[in-house]
């Protein structure tokens, strides 16, 4: 459990600091819910880190008296059960600041950028864009964030009803074959990349069982 004393110089920044595509503050009261959309949304963007415990601007114009932090460590409890949640596991890290003559503690919570898509509990994938953090519901968005992140590749894609001769007589293939040894007739390599991959799914079938 890590504790950190900031300075009020460092807490008026903190309560200052404007909302965007890498920072978010909310006030404690925030549900489960929130915290995972924005946690989600930051692991699928560039990463960021947001903090948990100043209230809005709009509550209260000075910043000076934006700190409502949580009497006890133990308030966090939650807000880091529901981190725990998400699917796949988010790369975090976080610490507990306090600052002399500022009521309580706050939770700041860092999200690094990983190379898969996250979801929340219920299934919602969510995106930083800006000061933002928005639902992506549209499978054909989903499928690009993968590729965007690494997660898919097309080499891992199946293509469908495609005619066996568009490959065996394709140029992509011939010049491939050309720099191949030994020496190796196109449809008899085919063949063979066809019960390698036939073997590997088999394999992997195996291993879940």
């Amino acid at each position: 459990m890590k504790i950190r004393d900031i300075t009020h110089k460092d807490a008026l920044e903190i309560c200052s600091r404007q909302e965007g595509h890498f920072f978010d503050r909310k006030a404690l009261g925030i549900n489960g819910a929130g915290v995972q959309k924005i946690a989600v949304a930051f692991s699928n963007a560039d990463g960021g880190e947001f903090i948990i415990g100043i209230i809005d601007d709009a509550a209260e114009p000075d910043p000076n008296k934006r700190w409502r932090g949580a009497p006890k460590i133990e308030t966090f409890n939650s807000h880091l059960q529901v981190l725990s949640a998400v699917q796949p596991s988010l790369d975090i890290s976080f610490e507990f600041l306090s600052c002399n003559g500022k009521p309580g503690y706050l939770l700041r919570v860092k999200i690094e950028k990983d190379s898969l898509v996250h979801k929340t509990s219920g299934n919602t994938v969510y995106l930083r864009m800006g000061a933002q953090s928005l639902p992506i519901t549209d499978p054909q968005k989903i499928f690009e964030l993968t590729f965007a992140k690494g997660a898919s590749s097309f080499e891992d894609q199946n293509v469908n009803d495609l005619n066996p001769e568009t490959i065996v007589d394709s140029i992509e293939l011939k010049n491939f074959l050309n720099e191949y040894s030994p020496k190796t007739d196109p449809i008899d390599f085919i063949i063979y990349a066809y019960c390698l991959s036939s073997e590997k799914v088999m394999l992997e079938e195996f291993k879940q069982a």
